[in-house]
């Protein structure tokens, strides 16, 4: 399977008849991403059609968000007031945290079907949209290609989503890393492309002023583990930005996400390349852990709330109402009720953890993070 970025454009073009893309800051990690599944990643029967698929749906999604901007100019007035980023290491309890948040009716998080398909925006007034159905199938298909996706990390199409769907829309994070193998894309994200990542921001904010258009919103929970490699880039767009930092120990975070994406690439790769894996997992966030605690002392530690795994399993109770004191945000008698009724009907995923598999070893990952542990270490 060879992909060539200019049919896939014009295949965008011709399923929408549109033709606008926004700004080009797209196009060098378009062109990267192409590039490097071209050379790098050996798909399965089922990737030569997932794989391009992918693609096809941020392109089409770019045309389409472009489009309402230019029917509804209006929609760039929307403005996105001080929001809270949930971010971190991954496999930190941040998916239950942001969904825990949700439940709060003055909150307002990505919904899993929106984020995929941000077009049209979505409408209060609208009752059973149809992308909620198909997200839910897009997901029960997923989990019967990759049985493991949904025991490590129970979904809903309605619940809280991570921002990387929305960031890959500009071909700019490293979240794509997870269905492709592409060492060569990652690297280029990693390394000095910051006007890229900083147009990718400003895209995010774009789109969410777009769902927020006819949903208003009091206030704004996002998140998503990437975004702990770039806050600088992430302040620039959102300057009065706070920031929940989720932690646990990073020599069960790595054998944890390298497994999560081992599953999906199992699917849609022939070379999911497992003992290659874990040390890209490794190099990745142990720079995204030196990049956060760089911007941290920066900035501040009063723009910063931690929240441990290990307390976050055994009650979380506690540290939420800490974090809602911190925030200035009433906790409620009906959001409390609302969280514990979430606990019952959503018991701790389980799945194995295995660093040899992937090539880790416990040593480096200790000496990597040395830096990490000796200030957050003693409650994780």
């Amino acid at each position: 399977m060879q992909l060539s970025v200019e049919q896939l454009m014009e295949q965008a073009r011709q399923m929408t008849g549109l033709d606008d893309f926004g700004e080009d800051s797209y196009r060098p990690g378009l062109d990267c991403l192409v590039d490097a599944i071209n050379r790098e990643s050996i798909p399965t029967e089922i990737g030569k059609i997932a794989i391009p698929g992918s693609i096809l749906e941020l392109l089409i999604n770019r045309l389409q968000v472009e489009d309402w901007y230019r029917r509804h100019p209006e929609i760039d007035k929307e403005v996105i007031r001080d929001p809270v980023f949930i971010t971190g290491l991954p496999r930190t309890g941040s998916t239950a945290l942001g969904h825990m948040l949700g439940l709060d009716s003055e909150t307002r998080s990505l919904r899993g079907w929106e984020t995929y398909a941000p077009c049209p925006p979505p409408d209060i007034n609208v009752v059973d949209d149809p992308r909620v159905a198909a997200n839910e199938k897009r997901m029960a298909d997923m989990d019967a290609l990759a049985p493991g996706i949904g025991d490590a990390m129970p979904r809903n199409p309605n619940a809280p989503e991570e921002c990387f769907p929305i960031l890959n829309m500009s071909f700019a994070c490293v979240a794509v890393n997870g269905f492709y193998h592409v060492p060569s894309f990652e690297r280029w994200v990693m390394t000095d492309h910051l006007a890229e990542i900083d147009a990718a921001y400003r895209y995010h904010q774009r789109v969410l002023k777009l769902l927020q258009w006819k949903t208003p919103a009091k206030r704004w929970v996002l998140r998503s583990p990437v975004h702990s490699l770039a806050l600088d880039s992430l302040l620039k767009v959102y300057p009065e930005a706070r920031f929940v930092i989720t932690h646990r120990r990073p020599e069960a975070v790595l054998p944890s996400i390298s497994f999560l994406i081992h599953q999906v690439r199992d699917v849609f790769l022939a070379n999911p390349s497992p003992k290659t894996l874990g040390p890209m997992q490794l190099n990745q966030w142990s720079e995204a852990a030196r990049r956060m605690m760089r911007t941290r002392d920066a900035i501040g530690e009063d723009r910063f709330f931690d929240i441990y795994h290990s307390e976050q399993i055994a009650d979380p109770e506690p540290g939420l109402e800490n974090l809602y004191r911190w925030l200035g945000w009433d906790y409620s008698d009906d959001f409390n009720a609302r969280l514990r009724n979430w606990r019952q009907e959503n018991p701790k995923g389980k799945h194995p953890a295995d660093l040899d598999f992937f090539g880790l070893e416990r040593d480096e990952i200790t000496r990597r993070f040395g830096f990490y542990t000796e200030r957050f270490g003693a409650r994780m």
